[in-house]
């Protein structure tokens, strides 16, 4: 119907009043609705409505905008777009994973010159096995088991520590520093404690603990830190083979048009320079919708792309699959897939489909392993 209405975006009241002015000036006719959330403890509630036949004009006038808000954020986040893997945090359980882990950190190591470290926290493990009788049998029990487990854990992380030395002595590399450190707590508490003092650029961990469940993905300690932490994640599937990122030729990320992106897309671009990587940035969508927003959101995406970055292998594009699972499967088979990007969110959809239920047929099969940015 030609006067029918339809909401243009939803934004806080400030850019819907500046998208507003700008539309009008265009003689795009529009008004704001719910004005009543301008609150700022309400933020991104204010609808830009239009006539739907004026959808294809007003659409090239909010990519414009987009794209310099999208300009403003790499700006902020990257002043001298030049960013750097100087430190990689490495936490290691002694399972039969770990060696693998610090395999793929030396590689990682090696492309940017970076420093490693790796960490381990032992009370966790060693409280549990001590008998509760009476509390001076207690107290003294824990101090000697502690003392046996701590001892128990240095000489293991410095079998870690020694193979990556002989390591780069062998192959004569040099300018990259190999450290250690052990903790006694629980184990997520511990690791965003070193986050905090050690301050990685990138932390890299197995998918599942040394006793975690077969039922659990990635595993507790690993998905308490997603939470909390703002570094970014490498995980690897304890259940793949060595990660080769030299034969890795293509990336996923997989985006839900977050603002966030922007950030993340860039970090991925600047993480991945020293290897020959192909991003394919996808969104995934059900096949029933229909919304010409969608496709404007990733032109911006596409545009900011070649114009922030100066990035032309980047492929954008959205996928109409009603089983997400199936086309992200789908996806990653057919184009060759070799690691999955995301940003975590709490509550986000690529959130619950890659750490949730769903997920686990998918990585089950193929044991991708997947890059978490904050």
């Amino acid at each position: 119907m030609k006067d029918r209405m339809i909401t243009l975006a939803t934004y806080s009241y400030s850019r819907a009043q500046l998208l507003q002015t700008r539309l009008e000036s265009e003689g795009v006719e529009c008004y704001l609705k719910n004005l009543n959330l301008i609150q700022s403890a309400i933020g991104g509630g204010v609808k830009v409505r239009i006539k739907e036949e004026d959808l294809n004009r007003a659409l090239k006038i909010i990519e414009e905008l987009d794209l310099s808000y999208a300009q403003e954020d790499l700006d902020a986040a990257f002043p001298h777009q030049n960013i750097d893997v100087n430190r990689i945090l490495v936490p290691v359980d002694f399972s039969d994973f770990s060696p693998k882990l610090c395999d793929c950190a030396v590689g990682i190591a090696k492309k940017f010159n970076a420093d490693i470290l790796l960490f381990h926290t032992y009370f966790a493990s060693a409280i549990e096995t001590v008998p509760f009788s009476d509390s001076y049998t207690y107290n003294s029990t824990v101090v000697e088991v502690l003392s046996e487990v701590e001892k128990n854990a240095k000489a293991k992380i410095k079998e870690l520590y020694y193979d990556i030395r002989n390591r780069l002595e062998k192959d004569k590399i040099e300018g990259i520093e190999v450290d250690y450190e052990l903790s006694g707590g629980t184990a997520s508490s511990e690791i965003l404690n070193i986050c905090k003092k050690y301050q990685p650029d990138l932390m890299i961990m197995g998918s599942r603990g040394e006793t975690a469940g077969t039922t659990n993905l990635l595993g507790s300690v690993v998905s308490n830190v997603i939470e909390e932490t703002d570094v970014p994640m490498l995980i690897l599937s304890d259940q793949g083979d060595e990660v080769d990122f030299d034969k890795i030729h293509n990336i996923m990320y997989a985006t839900d048009f977050d603002k966030a992106d922007f950030r993340a897309i860039a970090n991925l671009k600047y993480i991945t320079q020293p290897y020959d990587m192909k991003i394919h940035c996808v969104h995934f969508d059900d096949k029933s919708t229909d919304d010409p927003m969608e496709e404007h959101r990733m032109q911006v995406i596409r545009k900011y792309l070649k114009r922030a970055l100066g990035d032309s292998d980047v492929s954008c594009r959205i996928i109409h699959e009603d089983e997400k699972m199936e086309g992200i499967e789908k996806y990653t088979h057919d184009h060759d897939i070799g690691l999955i990007a995301i940003l975590a969110r709490k509550h986000n959809l690529l959130q619950r489909l890659f750490f949730g239920q769903m997920s686990r047929k998918l990585f089950i099969k193929t044991h991708m392993p997947i890059l978490v940015f904050h």
